[in-house]
């Protein structure tokens, strides 16, 4: 299931994240959230993507103003692929981050 609000993909009548009951089956452009990185993890993660050709949305956390005042490296970022590219995304995320561990 998709919960609307958050953009996650769910597997419960509620969204656990949100708590939101606005849920539904998933369509294939439905931006579904696959991650959230630091400012490296992100630059690496979103080139690994291009490379793919998987696209993306990426979202700052903090925003612009913060970022500023405190310096980008505490900069977090959320990123979201369309829902029939998330298992693709998924796998690179695991190979970039396990590769990481190792």
């Amino acid at each position: 299931m998709y919960c609307e609000k958050c953009n996650r993909i769910i597997e419960a009548d509620r969204c656990p994240v949100c708590k939101s009951r606005k849920i539904r089956e998933p369509e294939a452009k439905d931006p579904c959230y696959l991650t959230e990185q630091d400012y490296l993890s992100s630059g690496i993660l979103e080139d690994m993507l291009k490379q793919n050709n998987i696209p993306y949305l990426k979202k700052d956390v903090m925003g612009a103003g913060m970022a500023i005042k405190v310096g980008p490296m505490l900069e977090r970022s959320r990123f979201y692929v369309p829902f029939e590219q998330l298992s693709s995304a998924m796998s690179i995320l695991d190979d970039l981050f396990s590769a990481a561990e190792d």
